[in-house]
């Protein structure tokens, strides 16, 4: 078995790079880096132990089905789910973080890296699209939603911390996500029209994701008429039915590099472990 500190430093390079095509390249990650990335997964996998390989390849078989079947749905791109397959193959349970002397819960790592990704968007989208935004529109319908939110995270805060199941920095974790949260149901209108281009269907490249919760029914309802398999995800097969309609659609182009809080997610939880753990522990 190869050195902790090794595998780590692997995973850590690995995902940088898979962060820095994102942000870089116009969140186009080159196959043949992919390619190599799961290749290099597999050798790392095949010398733990018999046991460890097993539950390797059963997290790695999860994070494939669920990554392919948010991406065939346009909610992730697919470069995102082969990351995920990679990352579950090169440490496939939470070590013991390297900063907190919390208890080690043998949970697959990719939960973590997960928990810590979503964590780090919750707070980076209503700051970023927001900031971005000359006029951002709050939703009045959304205000009573956004409030019910936000006094659920007091009581569940005010509840586990009488109960002694949190202590402050639960309290700080928890409290910052629910005003995040708060303000990205707020003015969630703002945040997705600061992710979105209008484009002709002829710009549009297999793989872009379709904003087609920022489209009006008729609109959608015309492009089905074209094409039966008007969807979020473009692939070559609805490019090529659509292409000559002089219809723009919302394009996701500047969406969250998600690649990136896939980096951020894998340092937090080798510094500080699963969150959720963290927080309760």
């Amino acid at each position: 078995m190869l050195e902790q500190s090794l595998i780590f430093i692997i995973l850590i390079v690995i995902t940088a790079v898979y962060a820095a095509f994102d942000v870089l390249n116009k969140r186009n990650i080159p196959n043949l880096f992919v390619y190599a990335s799961l290749a290099l997964a597999l050798i790392i996998t095949s010398t733990y132990s018999y046991t460890t390989i097993i539950y390797s390849l059963e997290i790695a078989l999860i994070a494939a089905v669920l990554g392919y079947l948010l991406y065939k749905k346009g909610f992730l791109g697919g470069g995102d789910f082969l990351e995920f397959i990679a990352v579950s193959l090169i440490l496939p349970l939470q070590p013991q973080p390297l900063l907190v002397s919390s208890i080690s819960v043998p949970v697959p790592f990719i939960i973590s890296v997960l928990l810590a990704a979503g964590y780090a968007v919750s707070l980076y989208m209503p700051l970023y699209y927001l900031g971005r935004s000359k006029n951002p529109k709050r939703d009045k319908k959304r205000m009573l939603s956004g409030m019910v939110l936000l006094i659920s995270y007091a009581l569940l805060i005010t509840t586990m911390y009488a109960l002694s199941y949190i202590h402050l920095l639960g309290i700080m974790v928890l409290g910052i996500l629910g005003i995040a949260s708060f303000f990205v149901i707020i003015y969630e209108s703002s945040i997705y029209e600061g992710m979105v281009a209008m484009v002709l269907p002829k710009s549009l490249e297999p793989g872009d994701m379709i904003a087609t919760s920022l489209m009006d029914k008729k609109d959608i309802e015309y492009f089905r008429k074209v094409s039966k398999n008007f969807d979020r995800l473009v692939t070559k097969k609805l490019l090529s039915e659509i292409k000559g309609v002089k219809k723009k659609v919302p394009v996701y182009r500047n969406s969250v590099p998600f690649a990136l809080f896939i980096f951020i997610g894998i340092i937090i939880s080798l510094l500080f472990g699963n969150l959720m753990v963290l927080i309760l522990s």
